[in-house]
């Protein structure tokens, strides 16, 4: 989206939060003058026609707006919208395996929706409020153990069997880092699909925050599929020289 942003006349009106190695999934399979969107069935007639008319056509916004009858910052968040569900389309469907969640787009949405019910059911200890998302599903007695002060942040991690790996870090009570997953898939619905929760890593490291600058740690630790990359060594060698610590075990679980 961003080789064909810059071809926009108003390129200056959307700003692009995404991670390098998440916009390389959708720059690696486009390199044609003009974006094909009759390839992407998710997206309506409607708003095909809009985004060829931005892209392809280079319409400015106020005459689009004008056209479809829509005010201009709706237009440019709706053009937004649109572009990041196309990414995350092109993401799914890349090589890359670790991805933050796109902005804006419906799967976002729907895992923003499911953490904030996952969290009220863990408070109330009440799972069976999760029985829509949790049909048939493998519940670990770990479950009993996580306690969420507030949640923090998340990551999807493609899995080989074609499902997906929520990687949840939250705060507990005693405002210490924690993190699970939870395994997923998205079903014909377009909804999550609990497959098996919660998943405890063997061990989980954070990184001393001398060594690394918080602000690009991602680009430079990460490679274009969004793994570590080894570039301080070894997750063991960053243990044994000092350089990060084990914050969790799974047996802190078990």
């Amino acid at each position: 989206m961003d080789f064909y942003r810059e071809r926009s006349k108003n390129k200056e009106i959307l700003v692009d939060p995404l991670e390098m190695s998440q916009t390389i999934a959708f720059e690696k399979d486009h390199t044609m003058e003009e974006l094909d969107l009759d390839v992407y069935d998710f997206i309506t007639e409607a708003d095909k026609n809009l985004l060829k008319k931005y892209y392809n056509q280079n319409v400015a916004i106020p005459k689009l707006a004008k056209d479809f009858k829509i005010k201009q910052n709706q237009l440019k968040r709706k053009i937004y919208s649109l572009e990041n569900e196309i990414k995350l389309f092109h993401l799914i469907n890349s090589d890359v395996v670790c991805f933050n969640p796109v902005p804006t787009t419906k799967l976002t949405k729907k895992i923003d929706n499911f953490i904030k019910v996952l969290v009220k059911a863990l408070k109330n200890d009440d799972l069976a409020s999760m029985k829509r998302y949790c049909k048939d599903a493998i519940i670990h007695d770990s479950i009993e153990k996580i306690k969420i002060k507030s949640y923090e942040t998340c990551k999807i991690i493609k899995t080989k069997d074609n499902a997906y790996q929520l990687v949840i870090g939250y705060l507990d009570f005693n405002n210490q880092a924690r993190v699970f997953n939870i395994k997923f898939i998205i079903a014909e619905s377009g909804n999550m699909q609990v497959l098996e929760m919660p998943i405890m890593p063997k061990s989980v490291l954070v990184l001393d925050k001398k060594y690394i600058d918080p602000k690009n740690a991602e680009k430079e630790l990460l490679d274009s599929k969004g793994l570590y990359n080894n570039k301080l060594g070894s997750v063991d060698e960053l243990e044994k020289k000092g350089m990060a610590k084990v914050i969790q075990t799974k047996d802190d679980f078990n």
